[in-house]
């Protein structure tokens, strides 16, 4: 194969790759299994601000579960604050990669 064409061909690929990761389902569920309920939650790129609580005015009862849509692929951060007051928060996760955010009783894990 000659240089030009294994180069095109490259390209190509990581333009394949690139337009898959680009279109992942960034869509994800929130479960509940943490005991108590989740007043707050907040998501949101890695890169920005936490910016507004996701579930206002609703809550997260123990045991139930919530689907939300991400804003943008790849790198999202997640942060629960319980009705206690307690929070938790999950850096960096790649949301092509997850479809739960698991809030246990003093941590929230991805899956």
């Amino acid at each position: 194969m000659s240089v030009r064409r294994a180069l095109l061909a490259s390209i190509l690929a990581s333009g394949f790759a690139t337009s898959a990761h680009a279109q992942c389902e960034a869509r994800f569920t929130l479960v509940n299994h943490s005991g108590e309920k989740i007043q707050e939650f907040y998501f949101g790129p890695s890169t920005q601000y936490w910016g507004a609580d996701q579930l206002s005015p609703n809550v997260v009862a123990d045991g139930v579960s919530m689907s939300f849509l991400a804003r943008v692929a790849g790198a999202n951060d997640f942060k629960v604050v319980w009705a206690s007051g307690r929070s938790a928060q999950l850096r960096g996760v790649n949301i092509c990669e997850t479809s739960q955010i698991v809030a246990l009783r003093s941590a929230i894990i991805a899956r």
